[in-house]
């Protein structure tokens, strides 16, 4: 998934160049690019609270199941 999404916000990067070529106004390309930042700086904390999350998951279930090894 996250490749996927890599993938992607190249291709909106290289369709800015093409669009400062194709005559687009400047106005259009700041607010795509700055549109993009903004997205592409979402995606790196919404990655980056994923993998706490996925971190804080693993700590738990392993202290869960130590915890019932000692039981056992």
């Amino acid at each position: 998934l996250t490749h996927k999404i890599l993938v992607l916000f190249l291709a909106i990067e290289q369709s800015f160049d093409q669009g400062e070529n194709a005559n687009r106004t400047s106005v259009d390309v700041r607010i795509r690019k700055t549109q993009h930042s903004v997205l592409a700086h979402k995606f790196v904390e919404v990655m980056t609270e994923y993998n706490e999350t996925q971190t804080l998951f693993r700590e738990r279930s392993k202290d869960r199941i130590q915890r019932q090894l000692e039981i056992s």
